[in-house]
């Protein structure tokens, strides 16, 4: 049977079809009144129901099962769709009956999500964030229905792969443990009990799984060749999203106020409805591409049945009287779905609905939004409850105004197809709650910006972009916050540095320059933030990266479980807690944990089961914790766990090792004391015990890594610890150095850094480069003056590009060779090999690897990034016959480019008076060197004078780097230098 909302006949035939044969005529709107149900109605079911047909605007919830479907459906998973139909999932089939009459199957509509609407990129080829998603051909499929009774649902899965058991399926989030049967080859029978919170699901099953891959530099794969696993997810996805009757007050009646009953197909009109509440019933809406309802202020309330299907946006109007003006009660409510398909990334209205146009900085004020709230300073309530958000382009809610006086409380809300950067969760408002949602989103989800917040029963299926919760990106004051049962049950999380926005638990630093250390405030205060019970299924890059702006106070995390870590090395999955400053140096605070209790406390945080304790061995950067506080926090924060070891600890000293300490072998001996029971000691993962005599032990280590992670461990008979922790490197046997001045990271004395915080003090400044033999590998160490940071995230640094030139000592041309492209530099003499270290650029022509004379490829080079030390490790058979102890050496350090603002993969160095915005735009100090001589072109060779070298630094020797590359020249010809022997340092 139909259970929908039928209008009179007399208005069926009347008012809206007389006046206006269909809504594409483009004539007059008529008066509010209802839709006509016979244009493209979905059909909805409800299982023992009664026979009569619900009046419009009643709840129509009339048995313990409701589903619906939509006859305008088309089964397409790989290209664009007409703008009357609705996408169904081809993968799978959803069938639902109450629990106690299971014979009774209706079907569930089965929709579905593709990256870019299986329509490409609009107008533009740079990336968007649904890249990975669009090659790895995923999809989202999911079904809605309501019970308000105990119901089971059965899934099929229709792309000809078959299952034999339970064990090929796996129903997330785990913790629900939801009773599952096989039924047959393809299809399993779940048993969903009814809940004031419904249930939100996903089903997967094992031929539908797919490894997610990472490299550092070139993202994301589903291959595992040279890549590491981030995380397994089902390629073609399925959820499930079981509803509970509409509650009270969400289903609008005309007793609410004046309700225009819009009508399916086109809607381009409703910028001057005179309604108070906008009513889409079962049905197929569409704005177009070029089209968002701009609703004038009179609509408070806008609603989306079950089985409405609305493709476009809302804004609300701003008020137009900013103290007393606006909507005081703003509705969103409905199991219907909102859909953002129509629309392309970065959808924005001051380009013509397009993709925001590359030279604007942003399009928060313009881009599309499917919510968008104005508020006043008057107080504002908003229920939004129900809706379905898909695909959204940008930001999929907002609001714009005093953020103090809006407060909402949200509930059984989705978000899918979260494929584009910037697909956000919910900001959470002053006073507001949110329960019982899911987010699929490629960005922070749940931002949790102000005080008196709550939030529970929160799942979250999370793309690369972004953390999970966020309370960072600029100094806030925020009081009385909790967060409860947050469910991760996939992330596809990576980065190629240690990134300032990711994690689970996450502050950003500043998003003005995320690369600052000095934006704090401490004049205001994050206080009293609870997180409880969260959870993540699967592998994750990372706990929590925690940029102080500003003061913190009683912050707790109690109950947060990590199944594993993913495939990426412990470096770049550790936790950060660093107190920023502002630009006085003046440092934001931490309370104290140790003795007030009152910083930040992680209780019962486990990775793969294990408890991490302060007091334990475990909780470290390189152990399972993965914990890397900075050390001016260690009062500030505590690690406990229930059921812990009790009593004192052991006493423990050891001799052999310092923290930091770079050997010249990979043997090491260290002894110690103890009136410990036992002694463990291990290096990198690799434990040994080590026997005690008379409170004595003494052992024999070798380190076989670069850097090397040694761990004493003494316990005690209660179990409790003491540990001693070091970090040693270890390059191999030296073969000779090269020294350079510290300071002269200025090119000729006049280069100047870009003011992004990207580029650090000293960040290039070479201070020494060391060649070392390691068995079959040639280890090439470059030390910076300052640790060399990796601000966007590419593999192990981001803005720096390294050249070591190596000519053979036998060799007695003096001919003047011209190094790399885009270099601007030459060297006294031909050059036999190139070193080329870079985070970026892997594939391009002069990406990272070894490159002979020719400019071939000979030879790859791993990058290690750790502390100052730019480490290229390369086969030593691709440099023999090269007596490396007597090679000549040009070593210089220059900024690193992508192919499109660059030659060679080195970005110019221009004018002052380029760089001062006098000739060139103002941008162009952000991330250019400045002081050489020329200016910034459009085009190859994006530089207007080629006479200055690029080189931001280099090693010269005996020769002044000054002179070497004074402007003055036609050209800069730089010399090689010799190495010292290790005997002679």
């Amino acid at each position: 049977m139909l259970d929908q909302f039928i209008p009179s006949a007399a208005l069926r035939a009347g008012i809206a079809l007389l006046a206006c044969a269909t809504v594409l005529t483009g004539c007059q709107r008529p008066a509010p009144g209802p839709a006509d149900p016979t244009l493209q109605a979905p059909t909805v079911s409800t299982t023992a129901a009664s026979s009569a047909a619900p009046t419009p605007g009643a709840d129509s919830q009339a048995g313990p099962v409701r589903t619906w479907t939509h006859d305008n459906a088309v089964k397409n998973a790989d290209s664009a769709i007409a703008e009357d139909q609705v996408r169904q999932s081809p993968f799978y089939t959803v069938r639902v009956a109450p629990a106690d009459s299971p014979e009774n199957m209706s079907e569930s509509f089965t929709y579905l999500s593709i990256p870019r609407n299986g329509e490409g990129k609009h107008g533009y080829t740079s990336e968007d964030g649904a890249d990975f998603a669009s090659n790895a051909g995923a999809t989202m499929s999911w079904s809605t229905f309501e019970q308000s009774a105990d119901a089971v649902v059965e899934v099929s899965l229709n792309t000809g792969a078959t299952i034999s058991s339970l064990d090929e399926v796996t129903i997330r989030p785990a913790s629900l443990r939801l009773h599952t049967t096989l039924v047959d080859e393809n299809t399993i029978r779940i048993e969903v009990p009814a809940s004031e919170a419904g249930v939100r699901i996903s089903v997967e099953f094992a031929p539908e799984l797919m490894t997610v891959y990472a490299n550092a530099s070139t993202g994301l794969a589903t291959q595992a060749d040279g890549n590491v696993p981030i995380e397994t997810e089902p390629r073609n996805a399925l959820l499930i999203f079981a509803q509970p009757p509409a509650p009270a007050g969400t289903v609008p009646t005309a007793a609410d106020g004046s309700l225009e009953y819009v009508e399916p197909g086109q809607v381009t009109d409703l910028d001057s409805t005179t309604a108070e509440i906008l009513y889409f019933g079962p049905g197929t809406y569409w704005m177009g591409s070029n089209y968002r309802a701009l609703l004038p202020e009179n609509v408070r309330w806008v609603y989306l049945a079950p089985g409405a299907f609305v493709k476009g946006a809302f804004r609300f109007a701003d008020p137009a009287d900013p103290v007393g003006g606006g909507q005081s009660d703003y509705r969103v409510t409905g199991y219907g779905v909102l859909s953002g398909e129509q629309y392309p990334y970065e959808s924005d209205t001051a380009n013509n609905y397009q993709r925001k146009d590359p030279k604007a900085d942003n399009c928060h004020a313009t881009c599309v939004k499917m919510l968008q709230f104005g508020s006043s300073d008057a107080e504002q309530h908003l229920e939004l409850q129900g809706i379905t958000i898909k695909e959204p382009p940008y930001h999929s809610f907002v609001v714009y105004g005093n953020e103090d006086t809006f407060r909402m409380d949200v509930s059984n809300y989705q978000q899918v197809g979260g494929w584009y950067w910037q697909t956000d969760g919910i900001e959470m408002y002053s006073g507001s709650t949110m329960s019982h949602t899911f987010f699929h989103a490629n960005d922070d989800v749940l931002k949790l910006y102000h005080s008196g917040v709550n939030v529970n029963d929160t799942v979250v299926w999370k793309n690369e972009n972004g953390p999970v919760i966020q309370w960072g990106w600029t100094p806030r004051n925020i009081d009385g916050v909790n967060v409860d049962s947050t469910a991760v049950i996939h992330n596809r999380m990576y980065s190629g540095g240690v990134g300032y926005n990711t994690c689970v638990f996450n502050s950003s630093t500043h998003w003005q320059d995320m690369g600052s250390r000095t934006t704090a405030d401490p004049a205001t205060t994050v206080r009293n933030m609870r997180f409880t019970n969260t959870t993540v299924e699967g592998g994750v890059n990372c706990a929590m990266r925690i940029y102080a702006l500003s003061d913190m106070e009683n912050i707790e995390i109690d109950g947060f479980h990590i199944d594993s870590w993913g495939g990426q090395s412990p470096y770049l999955q550790q936790s950060v807690l660093t107190l920023l400053t502002n630009t006085d140096g003046e440092p934001v605070t931490l309370g104290n944990e140790v003795t007030d209790r009152n910083g930040l406390y992680l209780h019962n945080y486990t990775v793969g089961g294990e408890a991490i304790l302060k007091a334990g061995e475990n909780w470290a950067s390189h152990e399972t914790g993965r914990l890397n506080f900075d050390a001016e926090t260690w009062d500030g924060w505590n690690a406990e766990a229930d059921g812990q070891p009790q009593g004192p600890a052991p006493a423990l000293t050891v001799v052999g090792l310092t923290d930091g300490a770079t050997l010249t072998s990979r043997q090491v001996g260290l002894t110690g004391t103890t009136d410990a029971a036992r002694v463990a000691i291990t290096v990198n993962g690799e434990q040994q015990e080590v026997p005690i005599s008379h409170g004595c032990f003494n052992a024999r280590l070798r380190l076989p890594d670069v850097t090397n992670w040694v761990r004493v461990v003494a316990y005690s008979e209660t179990g409790t610890v003491s540990v001693r922790r070091y970090m040693v490197q270890a390059f191999g046997d030296l073969v000779g150095s090269l020294e350079d001045p510290r300071g002269d990271d200025n090119g000729p004395g006049s280069y100047t850094y870009p003011t992004d915080s990207a580029f650090s003090p000293g960040g290039f400044d070479l201070t020494a480069m060391k060649v070392y033999r390691d068995g079959g590998v040639v280890r090439f160490v470059t030390t910076l003056a300052s640790d060399v940071t990796n601000p966007w995230g590419a593999n192990g640094m981001s803005t720096q590009r390294l050249n070591l030139y190596l000519r053979d000592a036998t060799a007695t041309d003096t001919e003047v060779t011209a190094l790399l492209a885009g270099t601007n530099t030459f060297a006294s003499g031909a050059w036999d090999y190139v070193v080329v270290a870079d985070g970026r650029n892997e594939g391009s022509t002069f990406g990272p690897g070894i490159y002979d004379a020719a400019g071939q490829r000979v030879g790859d080079v791993t990058l290690t990034v750790t502390g100052p030390y730019i480490i290229a490790s390369v086969n030593a058979e691709v440099l023999e016959g090269l007596d490396l102890a007597r090679a000549g050496y040009q070593v210089s350090l220059y900024s690193s480019a992508e192919d499109s603002e660059s030659v060679g993969n080195v970005r110019p160095v221009y004018s002052a008076a380029c760089f001062s915005a006098q000739t060139c735009e103002d941008w162009v100090a952000k991330y250019r060197f400045g002081g050489g001589r020329g200016e910034l072109t459009e085009h190859s060779p994006y530089d207007t004078d080629l006479a200055d070298s690029n080189a931001i630094d280099m090693i010269t020797g005996d020769a002044a780097q000054a002179e070497v590359m004074d402007l003055s020249q036609e050209r800069v010809v730089a010399p090689y230098v010799g190495l010292t022997a290790p005997d002679s340092q």
